[in-house]
């Protein structure tokens, strides 16, 4: 009797506790679940993502690290479908195996939880669904093991499994799980452990992911223990019929070497030698690069800049498609790299379309590692002699044509900044003619002292405004800008030069075609700027001018370097003060690219213990970029507009010649014969011997007829 009152009170005390921890687990329950986040917040929840930078053929140009809590972090979200099935189902099996059984908790989980509670060790009971709440509405919990973060998960974990399916609530899990070092979520673990895509993974590297997820960075040290635990879950994925004793087998035999490691195993699949000679070869770069560097930095910038940082690193995801061509891109940096420079010399390539200003290639310096320094789009230089163009080309619009004559004497105008407050320009060579010679031969040799003659013909005020339509940077209106006295960058002179084979538009260079979000809403799509510096008739005697610069002089042209056989050209050397900096600017059907070397420190430059010459260092480096750049595509001549015709003249005095380049000229300014003996008034016109048409700029010399007919009767050789 004694024995059995004694058992009553026993079990009425125990009762009694268990009540009293019920009780005590439901106020904790109803304490620490008051304040829960608002599920609905899961919704808007952003986040953060890698950003990615493609070129236009839809290529992986680069990643852009997103940023959490002040470190870069690798995390691209990707579809439960774009991840290797093998790879989610050793992850299923190793941390929630009855994931697709229960409804957010797990109840072996859950009782195993509350003994190890009452043990006071708060570790356990955790599932799928309740890291996908811990990693995001309680990331600020996550590292706390308190029951207040316990309870919070469960609580939210019903509601979650209430709102999602199964499919979704993984998809986020393999989102936002940690996986050691920067890498979260299972795109930036497969490429961090493995330099691979999620759909890529292999049971064998699946089941190496799924083990390090508990402790990763501890277990990517020991590759040794964590091969133990892979043999654990592939033998207990084979007796749960997860998988065959086959795919167990061959997934073990699989020999297993993460980055950073080195590794053999045996026939059997077992460890036979392991050392980690890079710790570091997991941490993704806060800026990972495919291809073209400057490019990507360049971009960095501008999406920084447009978005702000917060948008492209807090939120991220964002997909930036860039106007590259990795073909043209790989052209460009191999001609960069077979360039041959002054000592010190840096270099910049730049190619562009000419109808919208998108680049298409550029190189941005080759000399340092890591180098972010565009000078493409960064180096502000003086162009030199590249400026002339400009400079005839406004004069075209006032009256001067190809065959106007300029002088090529000394002169010298007031200049009190000056020793002696006198400027005397020089041509480079130091000597002149001493006669007038026409516009195209005082380009062909690169005359300075012509182009300054012009410039005060027409006026510097003119051809300041005009320069800086064109994109230089024009400090003072003097005529020193009429041979290089402004400054402009590559990328800007590409798209000036664009302006003479374009019908006269300047465009301007951009390098991002369209940005998406995560959701693959636009948030950018650029607009070509285009704005117009000279008409149709102006801008083609400016292009005809420039393939004069590549053709006329032969094998004594300072461009012929730039040749391209197949292809018509044409294009501008500079060479400033001391050969400070160097160019060649050119266009041809299809690009206009700009070559520019120079040091960065703008000192002198010297190749061989001698000042260099911009005609010998710049042309072989622009065609070998263009003729691969363009292989195979259209590299014919453009036809001119109505209102130009082409006539054979002298290069030296600008009179007829049989013999003389065929320059554009404007209609009714050809140069005149002179009287003939019986005084009649006549013209003479270049006629195609085949068709007794006038020539055309593919008429061959030898089948060109010169003749003279009466002033008035030439539109009868203006056939269709």
């Amino acid at each position: 009797m004694r024995a059995l009152r004694l058992l009553r009170l026993l079990l009425w005390g125990l009762l009694v506790v268990l009540v009293g921890v019920g009780l005590a687990l439901g106020y904790m329950a109803y304490a620490f679940t008051r304040s829960l986040p608002d599920l609905s917040a899961f919704e808007r929840l952003r986040l953060t993502s890698t950003s990615t930078l493609y070129a236009r053929d839809g290529s992986l140009l680069a990643l852009l690290a997103s940023v959490e809590e002040g470190r870069a972090i690798h995390r691209s979200l990707v579809r439960l479908s774009e991840v290797s099935p093998a790879a989610v189902a050793a992850i299923v099996a190793s941390e929630d195996k009855r994931f697709f059984q229960h409804y957010g908790l797990d109840p072996v989980r859950l009782l195993g939880a509350f003994f190890a509670v009452l043990k006071g060790d708060l570790q356990g009971g955790s599932t799928i669904t309740t890291q996908v709440i811990k990693n995001t509405l309680l990331k600020e919990l996550a590292q706390e093991r308190t029951l207040e973060r316990k309870f919070k998960e469960w609580a939210l974990a019903l509601e979650l499994e209430r709102r999602y399916t199964k499919e979704e609530i993984l998809e986020m899990y393999l989102n936002v799980v940690p996986w050691g070092g920067n890498a979260v979520g299972i795109q930036g673990a497969a490429e961090a452990y493995f330099g691979k895509a999620p759909a890529e993974l292999s049971l064998a590297e699946g089941a190496y992911l799924a083990v390090l997820i508990p402790a990763p960075n501890a277990r990517y040290f020991d590759l040794e223990g964590t091969r133990k635990r892979m043999r654990r879950l592939l033998d207990q994925m084979a007796e749960e019929g997860w998988i065959s004793p086959a795919l167990r087998d061959e997934a073990w035999r699989t020999p297993l070497v993460p980055r950073g490691w080195e590794a053999r195993y045996d026939a059997e699949g077992n460890l036979v030698f392991a050392r980690l000679v890079d710790p570091s070869a997991r941490i993704l770069p806060e800026v990972q690069v495919n291809q073209a560097p400057h490019v990507v930095y360049e971009v960095r910038s501008w999406l920084e800049a447009r978005f702000g940082r917060e948008k492209v690193y807090g939120e991220g995801g964002l997909k930036v498609y860039t106007t590259l061509d990795p073909a043209m891109q790989a052209a460009a940096e191999k001609a960069a790299r077979g360039a041959r420079l002054p000592e010190g010399a840096d270099l910049a390539i730049v190619g562009l379309d000419p109808e919208t200003g998108a680049v298409l290639a550029l190189v941005g310096g080759i000399r340092k590692e890591k180098d972010e320094y565009n000078r493409a789009f960064r180096a502000l230089r003086n162009p030199g002699s590249a400026v002339k163009p400009f400079v005839y080309a406004t004069a075209f619009e006032n009256g001067f044509t190809q065959a106007s004559l300029v002088p090529d004497r000394p002169l010298e105008f007031p200049d009190p900044s000056r020793k002696g407050g006198v400027w005397r320009p020089k041509n480079f060579s130091g000597r002149f003619l001493n006669r007038e010679i026409t516009v195209r031969y005082a380009l062909d040799l690169s005359l300075n002292l012509p182009a300054v003659y012009t410039a005060n013909a027409i006026g510097v005020e003119k051809v300041a405004q005009k320069l800086s339509q064109a994109g230089f940077a024009v400090r003072y209106p003097t005529l020193a800008i009429a041979i290089g006295g402004a400054s402009i960058t590559p990328a800007e002179l590409a798209g000036a030069y664009a302006a003479f084979i374009n019908g006269g538009y300047k465009v301007k260079p951009y390098l991002v075609e369209r940005v998406e979000d995560a959701e693959g809403r636009v948030l950018y799509q650029a607009r070509p700027e285009r704005v117009r510096i000279f008409d149709p008739l102006v801008a083609y005697q400016g292009w005809d001018l420039l393939k004069g610069y590549v053709y006329d002089l032969g094998g004594q042209g300072l461009a012929k370097g730039a040749r391209i056989p197949g292809r018509v050209v044409g294009g501008k050397t500079g060479t400033t003060n001391e050969a400070r900096d160097l160019w060649f600017a050119g266009v041809t059907r299809g690009l206009s690219a700009v070559v520019w070397v120079g040091r960065d420190d703008n000192q002198p430059l010297r190749m061989g213990g001698r000042e260099p010459s911009s005609s010998v260092v710049n042309p072989p480096i622009w065609r070998a970029f263009v003729e691969e750049a363009l292989r195979g595509r259209p590299g014919g001549d453009f036809p001119p507009p109505s209102g130009l015709v082409p006539v054979r003249v002298d290069l030296l005095s600008g009179a007829l010649s049989p013999s003389g380049p065929l320059m554009y000229l404007p209609a009714g300014k050809e140069p005149q014969p002179p009287p003939s003996p019986s005084g009649t008034d006549t013209v003479t016109l270049a006629l195609d011997r085949r068709t007794n048409c006038l020539a055309g700029p593919d008429t061959p010399s030898e089948e060109i007829l010169w003749l003279e007919v009466p002033r008035g009767e030439e539109g009868k050789y203006r056939c269709p």
